[in-house]
């Protein structure tokens, strides 16, 4: 075909790729005078269903205007070598597909900006109703000016118009690499966050190598259905904490826990400006000492800068807040004895003292999501429950039994979902929502106790356990200083010009 004509205007130069969708030709626009790849699909007879993809996929692109986006200028049906074929014109990107650069991890820098350039095409495609559905390194060009471009919208779906589907319900259209859990499950009602979870697979890609799942097609669809990605840290050591808990959140199972695109490329970017500040600061003698997370400064509002606490104060205000709450709360019992306030006291100092045993670490494939200090705490207290009900009313010896069996699993599940309650609504790291947990689990034990009192059914104290322990956990994070963000950058010992030193001190 090459030297043929297109529709009186396109003449063919070269094939320079190949996709499910058709091929893709370097050619000549005769009628403006400079060069374009025309995408070229051939039809058989009778086959409308691709002829009615190709000419979506026209529509669907022309729509999108944006620096990062490959842009469609002209679309039509031809006849090649006697045969009926559609084409689509577009911008010619000289430059690499992303997936000729994937063999290896890339630079953090390039990693950012490339992703932060790729959100901003999202951004502008969910604008216009647009969902991509095949976000991988090949649909994603880099151009001369190193900067990336998304193309192929190829089984991209206007949102809107979901009874014009392509698509069979239960069958997965996509690359199973980088296909989200709703598309693996074959839903036809894919929204923008599906995107993102591609996204999250391809950022993972840049950083360690490889796609999170790997394995045959079936395999990889069960796993990201059912498997949890490794933590970025555990691949490629050095990763920034936030870059590795945004993959984390883009992974996540549910569509409406992920950030948004606009979300996404505003993280990107916050890391991407910290890592330049880094490495333009001027280098100092390193300190030899252990890795250790690095405490970041955090925006003050009037101007200034302030240091966020970190885990131990943060452990040490939320055992001073349990320990007052928990005495107070006790007081409302009808005698309130002497050594009430100090069992308040006890209690939030081994929270305190809990927690600083057992500070954040990055969560790892199949561990419990939960700490060592919570578990103990948690059993504790269903232990505690079991042997009360042995001493005081030997009678509910059965009831006793039931909670020594049963309670610390109990316990555990309903922690979990407290902590994600936590983590969601007051936007807070797994270990700080787990440290408010096991602070809300010890008010509300300490409120049952005084309303035991009252005379209340075991049905009304169950009830009023599973109101208590959410709202008792929301208001100790509230209660709680909160700023603390862990980040491992870069192997550098900086320090900021001026008289004001800031110094991030990393193993040489």
């Amino acid at each position: 075909m090459r030297g043929t004509t297109v529709a009186s205007r396109y003449r063919l130069a070269e094939a320079i790729g190949s996709g499910g969708m058709g091929t893709v030709w370097r050619a000549e626009d005769l009628h403006e005078g400079h060069t374009v790849a025309l995408k070229i699909i051939t039809l058989g007879e009778g086959d409308a269903v691709r002829e009615a993809a190709f000419r979506r996929e026209a529509r669907v692109a022309m729509r999108l205007s944006h620096p990062h986006v490959v842009a469609v200028h002209d679309h039509g049906a031809a006849h090649l070598d006697g045969r009926h074929a559609l084409y689509l014109a577009m911008d010619l990107v000289d430059g690499p597909p992303l997936s000729a650069l994937t063999t290896r991890p890339l630079p953090l820098a390039d990693t950012l900006a490339w992703a932060a350039q790729i959100s901003q095409a999202l951004e502008a495609a969910h604008r216009a109703g647009i969902v991509h559905r095949d976000i991988k390194p090949s649909n994603i060009l880099i151009d001369q000016h190193r900067c990336a471009r998304l193309c192929d919208f190829g089984i991209a779906r206007l949102t809107e118009a979901t009874h014009h589907t392509l698509t069979v319900t239960g069958a997965a259209i996509g690359t199973p690499s980088y296909m989200s859990p709703e598309q693996a499950r074959g839903d036809t009602n894919l929204a923008a966050p599906s995107d993102l979870y591609s996204l999250g697979c391809l950022l993972h890609e840049l950083m360690a190598g490889a796609a999170p799942f790997t394995g045959s097609g079936w395999q990889v669809l069960h796993q990201h259905l059912h498997a949890t990605p490794a933590p970025l840290s555990t691949l490629r050591p050095g990763v920034p904490r936030e870059l590795e808990q945004l993959v984390l959140e883009l992974l996540d199972k549910n569509p409406g826990r992920r950030p948004t695109a606009t979300q996404t490329r505003q993280r990107l970017n916050q890391v991407h400006a910290a890592l330049c500040e880094l490495a333009a600061a001027p280098t100092v003698t390193p300190v030899r000492r252990p890795a250790a997370p690095t405490l970041v400064d955090t925006p003050d509002p009037t101007g200034g800068r302030r240091r966020g606490p970190g885990p131990r104060i943060t452990a040490l205000w939320a055992g001073a807040v349990t320990g007052a709450a928990v005495a107070g709360e006790l007081t409302l019992t009808s005698v309130a004895p002497p050594w009430v306030p100090a069992l308040g006291a006890l209690a939030g100092l081994l929270l305190a003292v809990f927690y600083l045993l057992d500070p954040p670490q990055p969560p790892r494939p199949g561990e419990l999501r939960i700490t060592s200090a919570a578990l103990f705490t948690l059993l504790l207290l269903a232990g505690g429950a079991a042997l009360a009900l042995l001493v005081f009313t030997p009678s509910l010896w059965w009831a006793a039994l039931t909670a020594a069996v049963l309670g610390g699993p109990a316990l555990v599940g309903c922690a979990s979902a407290v902590r994600r309650t936590v983590e969601h609504v007051q936007h807070r790291p797994a270990w700080s929502a787990d440290l408010a947990t096991t602070a809300g689990a010890l008010h509300t034990t300490a409120l049952l106790l005084a309303a035991d009192h009252a005379g209340l059914s075991a049905f009304t104290m169950t009830a009023a356990a599973a109101a208590l322990w959410p709202v008792t956990a929301l208001l100790t994070a509230m209660a709680t200083p909160h700023g603390t963000r862990l980040r491992n950058l870069p192997a550098r010992t900086t320090a900021r010009r001026g008289s004001r030193a800031n110094t991030a001190t990393i193993p040489a």
